[in-house]
């Protein structure tokens, strides 16, 4: 499968650790992430990530479904950047 660069935009508990976890969780699994950003939103007890990550649409499928069982993962979307 062609791979191609897909941004994930999380939503998760602003709390100790939780980056660790889903960089972690992608990392690895030998995906390389090609931008990270992090911030908080409008309500403090939560924090935005945005993730590019270079991979297949199969492999996008799945890191989705492994960050939506995560504790303190509160929303994920992905697009295809490009």
């Amino acid at each position: 499968m062609k791979e191609e660069i897909y941004r994930l935009n999380c939503y998760v508990e602003n709390r100790p650790g939780v980056l660790a976890r889903i960089v972690g969780l992608i990392s690895g699994r030998g995906y390389n992430i090609q931008t990270l950003n992090v911030g908080p939103t409008e309500d403090g007890s939560v924090s935005r990530m945005r993730i590019d990550v270079l991979a297949s649409s199969k492999v996008i499928e799945q890191v989705i479904l492994q960050l939506r069982n995560q504790v303190n993962v509160i929303e994920v979307t992905s697009r295809r950047r490009g």
